[in-house]
């Protein structure tokens, strides 16, 4: 029985892991769009001003 909790265990610990590093992951892609944005934005503000 306790080697079958220990495996539960060691389960749940291998998805909080995954958990976080797609927590991670996801944030990193929010900023990157973000940052794609702002560039965008700022390229957009560049030729308008050059016309």
């Amino acid at each position: 029985m306790n080697e079958l909790k220990e495996t539960i265990d060691n389960i749940c610990d291998d998805f909080a892991d995954i958990n976080a590093i797609l927590a991670a992951r996801s944030r990193e892609l929010d900023r990157r769009e973000a940052f794609d944005q702002e560039i965008s934005e700022q390229i957009q503000n560049l030729l308008k001003e050059n016309k």
